[in-house]
Order: structure tokens, then sequence, then C-alpha cells
């Protein structure tokens, strides 16, 4: 019986902030931190604001558990006059859930931000990677839906390798996730998504080593409510979500809510007139609140989502002339311009991916305990889930076929968390209030992988090319010159048959479990001082079973020559059996200080911890185990709201020292998993919202200035082809001692301008966005080919309604001026010194129309 099946039982103001972020550079950071190792005393820390915030609609019957609420700024308040309802004066509370509580985020000694769903349908935001674009200091890569790749403060995980765990962790509805692939399922019905940077692993489950995307959906409301929103916008882009439900008794209510999206996306394979990028997502939840008792809430979710796409969605980027010649063998009109969103592969690859999630939250609400406990509360959460991933990709993204992988992915996973709050009126007579929360965390997966690298029907006519022989010898060898070898694809059709069936499987097994005890206090030691104290006791056992196999119809005919495992360099491997047995203590503590006028000072330390592991994609067998990462972080940050409650700024100074980063290298051919020794990363965070004096206007705002480096990596992989004197030389190695870190970019920032006015009765919003992100490095060897320069991006959006918001009409567009940029560039593979890019979206028109039914 599966695992989820136990658990069910159970504009001018733009371009001056793109300036300011632009301006930033290595002497202020080096201004703001020294080099040497800070005092305790002098911790650092940081605090972000929204980026918007929403009010739920939650059930309150007596005694039951209340929801989590964050005011809208950007929708004033419906109005049953005829005139545009007036905005607010004053910036409304935002209510969080970033410490495992209700409470006012300006109070949260966290860097966190809170994105709504209000400004996610607002902006047209599909994905997570489209809402992390308004934080500062994050970054999300999902264009491969399989294996994303999320960065805080430029730290993250290479999820190609499926062994390695993400260092962003992912909770949803409190549910902990353990794969990466889950920041791809379907995001709908959004009440709200909650970004923590730095170290979270005290209260949110494992590997939150970097960070954690904390997202809640929508409950039942207090009464019947419907809301439905379809939109469609460029490249045949249809997305219809909505959901309903209420209070359908005093003792329970019920939300149903689905999504269905559909596009063709904006690259063309111009070889199998298909487009590369075509996508179908469906998704459904449920959730079903009770009261059985008095004092007790239980909420019971269950969704599914399923995702098909075709694959992979990459372009070839500067190909060497005897490659080129050999491609336009097969395809006369093949072409390495990374940024016209075209492309030549002859496979038609796809990604077929999905997930199944039930989950029980009860919370017990026992008021008074003894010993003087206040607002106590038990809650336990059961949780179930599988996810699969089957795919099928042209490794070459060539028109030549020469090799594809065929991959399929299962994992299942329960969790169980236990936790006790509660407040008492002072530690033992001492001080003032104190509140905590203290609990256990269980979980459990099995992970399968089925991996085939298989050689294809024109993998004969490869073998008499320059990048077969460069290959093989470790680069250098170029016999027959930029021209190639006439005649290729004849001899690969003379070839193909006797080569035969030649392929290289993975099988990988991983089961994991992990125990975890936590705590967590706020102790008022006066009306205006805190400490917050907390600690994680983690223990984690893994056992891998891994295997690596050629076949090959030459071995089988009595010659033991394998092409793909050639090619690879990969060799027959069995290891059963090995096991990894970790244990690890985090501690955190915080200081607080409440000042007049809505200000809060925090200085805080935490420590983080990610598990280590066995390589997923070994060839040979050899040095298998990577070892844990570990993280500092010391934090000083400000919340402050201010001008009679009409200016909210937050801002963050940090530094993170890591240990043996977990880090992945690819040239093209070889998997290079190993632990970097060291990395430091250093930067600071601002966030504001104003309500500014001229009523209808209000402006949000993000900063964010980053200095990751890595401070020891002696053996690290080297570029394919030698930046200065573009001679190839695979396998080379370099100190990138001092470098900075891939997916860093060293300055970003947001603008968002929101102007509100009347409209023959109607309601008016004119709304704009300036999206600065500096230049970065996208592949670990920091190879010059793969840095990518600073740029800015306009979004803006128009909406319509009705005073008391039943409808609204919006139109749009992302990426006004279609600025070109791409997201990677990897080492391509079979073609030294030749890459593959991944392209940016380029301008998208929208238009949505949105209803809402209901009290």
């Amino acid at each position: 019986m599966k695992h989820w099946m136990i658990v069910a039982a159970a504009a001018s103001l733009s371009s001056a902030g793109a300036a300011f972020a632009q301006s930033a550079d290595d002497d202020f950071l080096d201004a703001l931190f020294a080099d040497e190792p800070a005092a305790e005393s002098e911790p650092r820390g940081e605090a972000v604001a929204p980026r918007a915030d929403v009010q739920t609609a939650a059930p309150t019957p007596p005694e039951a558990l209340s929801t989590i609420a964050v005011e809208p700024l950007q929708t004033p308040v419906a109005q049953p006059a005829a005139a545009p309802p007036p905005r607010a004066t004053q910036i409304e509370e935002i209510v969080v859930t970033a410490q495992k509580k209700e409470q006012s985020l300006q109070d949260v000694p966290i860097s966190v931000t809170a994105v709504d769903g209000a400004f996610i349908q607002m902006t047209n935001a599909v994905d997570l990677a489209e809402v992390a674009a308004y934080v500062p200091n994050v970054r999300v890569d999902a264009d491969d839906l399989g294996s994303p790749q999320l960065f805080i403060r430029g730290f993250g995980t290479n999820a190609f390798n499926p062994s390695f765990e993400s260092s962003v962790g992912f909770v949803q509805d409190e549910i902990y996730f353990g794969r990466p692939g889950y920041f791809t399922e379907s995001m709908f019905d959004v009440d709200r998504v909650e970004v923590l940077r730095g170290p979270q692993g005290t209260l949110f489950g494992k590997n939150t080593i970097a960070g954690v995307f904390n997202v809640t959906s929508k409950r039942p409301g207090n009464f019947f409510e419907a809301d439905g929103r379809y939109s469609y916008g460029s490249d045949n882009a249809h997305r219809v979500e909505g959901g309903a439900g209420g209070m359908f008794s005093d003792w329970g209510g019920l939300r149903v809510a689905g999504l269905y999206r559909s596009e063709d996306g904006e690259l063309y394979n111009g070889f199998l007139d298909r487009e590369e990028e075509k996508l179908t997502q469906k998704a459904g939840r449920l959730k079903l609140l009770l009261y059985p008792l008095p004092n007790v809430t239980s909420e019971l979710t269950a969704q599914i989502s399923d995702t098909e796409a075709a694959f992979w969605p990459f372009q070839l980027m500067q190909l060497d002339d005897d490659t080129r010649n050999f491609l336009e063998s097969y395809d006369p009109d093949v072409e390495d311009d990374p940024y016209d969103f075209n492309t030549s592969a002859d496979t038609p690859g796809f990604i077929e991916k999905g997930s199944e999630t039930v989950a029980l939250n009860t919370r017990w609400d026992l008021g008074t305990v003894a010993g003087g406990l206040h607002d106590s509360s038990l809650t336990l959460v059961l949780a179930g889930s599988t996810f699969h991933i089957d795919q099928l990709n042209e490794l070459d993204v060539s028109p030549a076929d020469i090799a594809r992988l065929d991959n399929h992915e299962d994992h299942e996973q329960i969790s169980a968390e236990l936790r006790f709050a509660a407040r008492a009126d002072s530690l033992f007579g001492l001080g003032r209030e104190i509140d905590f929360v203290a609990g256990a965390f269980w979980y459990e997966s099995s992970y399968t992988l089925l991996a085939r690298i298989m050689a294809g029907s024109d993998i004969g006519a490869y073998l008499l090319t320059d990048d077969f022989l460069q290959l093989a010898s470790g680069g250098g060898i170029n016999l027959f010159g930029p021209i190639g070898l006439p005649g290729i694809p004849l001899i690969g059709n003379l070839l193909g048959p006797v080569i035969g069936e030649d392929f290289y499987q993975l099988d990988y097994e991983q089961d994991v479990s992990s125990l975890a005890f936590f705590g967590q206090a706020t102790w008022f030691l006066t009306e205006r001082w805190a400490i917050t104290p907390g600690i994680r006791i983690n223990r984690e056992e893994k056992t891998v079973d891994s295997l690596g196999t050629r076949q090959c119809t030459l071995d089988r005919l009595g010659l033991p020559i394998c092409v793909m495992s050639l090619l690879l360099g990969a060799e027959n491997y069995e290891q059963r059996g090995l096991e990894r047995d970790e244990s690890d203590v985090s501690p955190k503590f915080v200081i607080q200080y409440f000042g007049d006028n809505g200000v809060n000072l925090y200085a805080s330390y935490a420590r983080g911890y990610k598990s280590g592991g066995y390589n997923s994609l070994s060839f040979t067998g050899e040095d298998l185990e990577f070892e844990p990462e570990n993280a500092e972080t010391f934090e000083l940050g400000i919340k402050a709201t201010l001008l009679d409650r009409s200016l909210r700024v937050n801002a963050t100074v940090y530094e993170t020292r890591f240990d043996n980063l977990q880090v992945l290298a690819f040239n093209g051919i070889f998997f290079d998993v190993s632990n970097a020794a060291s990395a430091k990363s250093r930067g600071l965070e601002a966030d504001f919202l104003w309500l500014t004096p001229f009523a209808p206007l209000q402006i949000m705002g993000s900063v964010g200035l980053l200095d990751a480096k890595y401070e020891d990596y002696a053996a690290a992989p080297a570029p394919v082809r030698n930046p200065q004197t573009g001679e190839l030389q695979l396998d080379a190695q370099q100190d990138l001692g001092g470098r900075t870190i891939a997916f860093a970019p060293k300055a970003t920032a947001t603008l968002t301008p929101m102007l509100t006015f009347p409209v023959f009765g109607l309601t008016g919003r004119l709304a704009g966005d300036v999206l600065y992100q500096g230049e970065q490095y996208t592949d670990t060897d920091l190879d010059p080919a793969s840095r990518v320069d600073a740029y800015t991006r306009y979004s803006a959006r128009f909406t319509l309604s009705d005073v008391m918001e039943r409808w609204s009409v919006t139109i749009g567009a992302n990426n006004l001026t279609d600025k070109r940029v791409l997201n990677q560039v990897t080492d391509a593979t079979f073609f030294p010194g030749t890459y593959f890019a991944q392209q940016a979206s380029g301008r998208q028109l929208y238009a949505a129309v949105t209803l809402r039914f209901g009290s």
C-alpha cells in the first residue's frame, strides 16, 4: 500500500532603482564587512519587508484554530459607493508562520519575504521561479522541470544529480517535501509564499541550510465563496484556476480548487517542426476542515498534480567549424544563435511528472495547563506523498542521433511532526512572558532511479569526427580540421547496424530515515528586550544500492567494445549496502530590541546542516561518497514602520560561511561530484513599501547586494576550453579560491509603483515593475562563456474592476522591451568547446478575467 494511503487513513522611479543596484560593488561590501572573524558580540542579521499581502477568509468558530491573515496592500478595501474605495492611509499588519506560529512579520527576527496570492496573480506569475524574481538575493531556475535549481544568497544545489538533497527546503501547508522536483509542481489557489533566507533547520524539516520556500494554500472561509481566473497570453498560453467552498455546518467546511494550464512555449525545433517548450499542467486539491470536538481542529488535504512537457529547452552555442560541418550533414539550417528561440534536435523528447499527496493536520487547543502554561496547544501533522518522473531527452541537442537519456524516477515519503506550544508569564519569576515551541520530526523516504544513456543511430558517424577523438584523448587531436570528414551520414548508416543496441545503465536505490528533536523559545526579558534560543538535534540513516552496467550488441558477440561506455569512460560496477549514519546539532540564538515607533532591531546566529550521500551518476563506482555541508550565519537587521505607518523599511546585513560545500560540475561528459573546502557569502538585503503622500500612489521595492566567493576550492574543474589560449583541456583543474560562486549576481533590485484611480465609476489600477539583475556566471567552472551580463527588464499591467471586487479585467506585458538574455550556459555533451544555452522568456503579453462570488 502506498505511503499516502497510510497517511490518508490516519518608469523614472524604476530607472533610479536599477541604477542604484548596478552601482553596488565590492568596495561597498568590503567596507561593510571586515575580513577578520566576527566576534560573538557582533552578530549580523536581516529583515525584509513582504512583497505583497492578502487577507484570507478563515472560518472562526469558537475555539477553532485561526487562519493566517495577510492584508492586501495592492487591493483597496471595497466600498459600496460607485467610486474607487479610499486607499488605506496606514500599512496593515502582515501575519506569517515563519516560526511555526502566527506572528506579525515585523516582530519576526528572520529574513523573510512574504508574497501573497493576489500579487502572484496580478503579475501573472505561473511558478515559483517567476515569484522569486521579486525576492532579493534569491534565484530559481525551473526550466528543467525535473531538476530545478534554487539559490539563496548564492548557495544552492545542482539538482541534476538526483542524489543531492536541495539546500533550499520546500514546505507546503506544513509538509516538508524531499525532492527538488516538487518545486515545479502545479502552483495554484495560493494564499501566500514565504521565502526564509539563511539556515532554517531549527523549525523547518531537514536540509534547509540555505533557506526555505514556505507555501500556504487557501482554506475554507466562514461563508461560501468562489473565485476563478482565466488568462490567455503569448505563445498560446492558457491558464484556468479556481476554487470554491466554505463552512457547510458549524463543525466542518470544504474547499475544492483546481488548475489547468497549457502553452506552446517560445523555443521552436525546426528539424522536428515542433515546439520544445510545449506544456500541459493539471492539478486539483481538496481541503476538508473539521471541528470534531470543541477544542480540536483537523484539516485533511488531498492534492494531485500532473505535468507533461516537451524536453529539453536548450539551444546550441559557439559551434566549432568541424562540429558545424558535421551537423550540417543532417540539417543544413543548424545554427548556434542562442538568442533566437530556435533549435535543431532529432529526438521528440518529453517529460511526464506528477505527485499525489495526502496530509492530516490536527491541533488540540489545551488552554491553561499545569505549571502555569497558557494558550497551550498540541499539533500533529501526518503526511505522505508519491512523486514520479519519466523522461526521454536528447543528450546532444543536435540533428544527429548520437545519444539519448531514458530516465525514470520514483519517490515515496512519509512524515510526522508533533509539537507543543505554550506561553508562560515568566521564566521561574524572572523577566516577562516567554513563548516556546518544542517537538519531534520523523521522515522516511524511498527513492529509485533507472537511467539509460543510449547510443543513437548516428553514433557510428560520430566516431569518425574530431569531436570524438578530442573526447577520447582529452583534447588536442584535430585530424580532419575545420572541414571534417565528408560522407559522414552514409558511413554512419553503414556502421549503425553493426554497433546495434548500445547503452550504459544506472540503477540507484536510496532509503532515508531521519528523526529530529527541536525547540525554540522567545523570552521577553523586559518590555523592550527579548532573546530567542533554539536548537535542533538530528539523526539520519541512509542506505544505498548503486550499480552501473554496460550493455551492447558487440559485447554479447564476444567483442568487449561498448561504444557508449567508451565515450563515457564507464565501467561495470556494483556497490550494494552502502550506509551512512549521521548526527548533527544545530543551535540558534537571537537577541531583539523593540524600540519606539515600530522599530525592531535584532542580531542572530544560526547553524545549518545538509546531509551527505552517494553520487548517483557515477560511471566508475569510484569516489561515490560525499560529505555533509555545514553553515554558520550571522545577521543584523532592522524592521521599521515609519511616517505614521505609511512607510515600512526592512533591511539586513549578513555573513554566511559554508564548509564542505557540495558541488557538481559537468564538462560535457563527466560529472565531478565533490565537497569544495569552504565558501563565504556576505551582503545586504532591503525591502520597502511606501504609501506616498499622493494618496493614489504606492511604491514597493527591494535591493540585494551579494558577495559570494569560494574561500578554498583547489581542485575545481576548469573550463573545457582554455580562456587564454583557446585550446581544449578536458579534465583540467583550477584553483577557484577567492573566486565568485556561480548563480550569485552581485546586485539585484526591484521597483513596483502602482497608481489607483477612478474610471467611470469603476476602479483602475496601473502598475509596473523594474527587475534588475547583475552579472553572474551560470556554471561551476566559471567559464567566461557562461557569464551573463547585467540586465534590466520591465513589466506593466492595467486592471479594471468594479468597486466590490466581484470582477476584474487585466491586460499586461512582461519583459516589455523583449530583452534577450540567457538563464544558463553549460558545456555541450559530445561537442568539446561548444555549449548548451537556455534562453529566458522574451516579451509576454497577456489578458486575464477574474470573478469572485460569495460574502
